[in-house]
């Protein structure tokens, strides 16, 4: 086969996954847009929900609460580690960066606990964290997958209800999140966090100092007691938190796959403009070697 007609077919082949991947850039990009929308909408609440529990925090005997007190590894030693990834590919370096701080959270666990022998057990929720954690023979626990691109906060419930009779039953003595934080459309950040038990000196959201500087030091009242407070809003807490950081982990995805496809779209577009320019030098010299034969042959004859 001649020249020319590969670098005809390379540049048709090109233009195909050009077409291709501007095409999952557009449905990145509305799916991205809702995404972004409903994490950033529910954040308000759930900043507003983080100051008012770290408020409280100073009037709260932890050992009130199960959710709150810390317990020693004594009746056992495993930690759950929820692990929220996409269910596709196709995303950048997402997928790689969020696996790569789930090793760290790994690493970190057992430096935080050098004398008991830690049990490392996930919570695969996306298709990508399923895989790889059966890839690398780590245990897994449970899996959640297909959760819906727009998911209400019904269908986040059955993992919290997991993750909290599991929890207070002494299945696990804490829990971890591994996720991808949404930052911005072109900025995604993979961070971890502790679950449970819930530490409220560990809640730093932005806006909180500000707050209590402007509200000044408030007394609580609870109406009809804390216990009773306290047993509905822990756990409320709990289930916001997994569903805003399923949110976030959305965005993330989507912001990722759309900037994607757009590299990878410029990337295929500079390929056929490469390949044209190489096909036009290949066909003008063609022409030229062709003109040469014909006055060579002409000259020959005459």
């Amino acid at each position: 086969m001649s020249t020319i007609k590969v670098i005809k077919r390379r540049i048709k082949a090109a233009k195909n996954i050009t077409q291709i991947t501007k095409a999952m850039e557009m449905v990145a990009a509305s799916k991205m847009r809702r995404a972004q929308e409903k994490a950033l909408a529910s954040r308000p609440y759930a900043l507003k929900l983080d100051n008012l529990l770290k408020r409280m925090s100073s009037l709260i005997d932890p050992q009130e609460h199960l959710l709150l007190s810390t317990r020693a590894p004594e009746k056992t030693n495993a930690i759950a580690v929820l692990a929220i990834s996409p269910d596709k590919g196709l995303c950048g370096s997402l997928n790689s960066n969020l696996f790569r701080n789930l090793e760290k959270l790994e690493t970190d666990l057992g430096e935080k606990h050098p004398n008991i022998p830690i049990t490392v057990e996930y919570i695969a929720v996306g298709k990508k964290a399923r895989e790889y954690i059966l890839k690398t023979g780590r245990p897994l626990y449970a899996e959640f997958l297909s959760i819906p691109d727009r998911p209400a906060y019904e269908d986040t419930l059955p993992i919290s209800h997991l993750l909290l009779k599991d929890f207070t039953s002494n299945r696990f003595f804490k829990v971890y999140l591994i996720y991808t934080n949404f930052l911005t459309t072109l900025s995604q950040k993979p961070d971890s966090l502790k679950l449970l038990p819930i530490d409220t000196e560990e809640i730093t959201e932005p806006g909180f100092d500000q707050e209590v500087k402007a509200d000044g030091a408030s007394d609580y009242l609870f109406e009809p007691d804390s216990a009773t407070i306290l047993n509905w809003l822990l756990p409320y807490y709990f289930e916001l938190q997994i569903y805003q950081k399923i949110l976030e982990a959305q965005a993330s995805e989507h912001s990722a796959r759309m900037v994607a496809m757009r590299n990878a779209s410029d990337n295929a577009n500079d390929i056929v403009k490469y390949l044209n320019l190489e096909y036009n030098r290949k066909r003008q010299a063609s022409i030229t070697n062709e003109i040469a034969d014909i006055v060579t042959s002409r000259l020959a004859v005459t």
